[in-house]
């Protein structure tokens, strides 16, 4: 996990330990889906860069 994925899950726990209201609750499930959703399109980044950097080695 990296250290802005940690930051934004604890700060939307803190924010939900803080007000557990419904709209603070779905808020900070958003959150936490978008986080998901970011870590997920960041593997793929990095899996298409190393395949690029495979394809430049071999001349595909």
């Amino acid at each position: 996990m990296h250290w802005w994925n940690q930051q934004a899950f604890d700060g939307a726990a803190e924010a939900q330990a803080a007000d557990p209201s419904p709209g603070n609750l779905m808020a900070a499930a958003q959150v936490q889906a978008l986080i998901s959703i970011a870590e997920a399109l960041h593997r793929i980044a990095a899996v298409v860069e190393d395949r690029d950097r495979q394809d430049a080695f071999t001349g595909d």
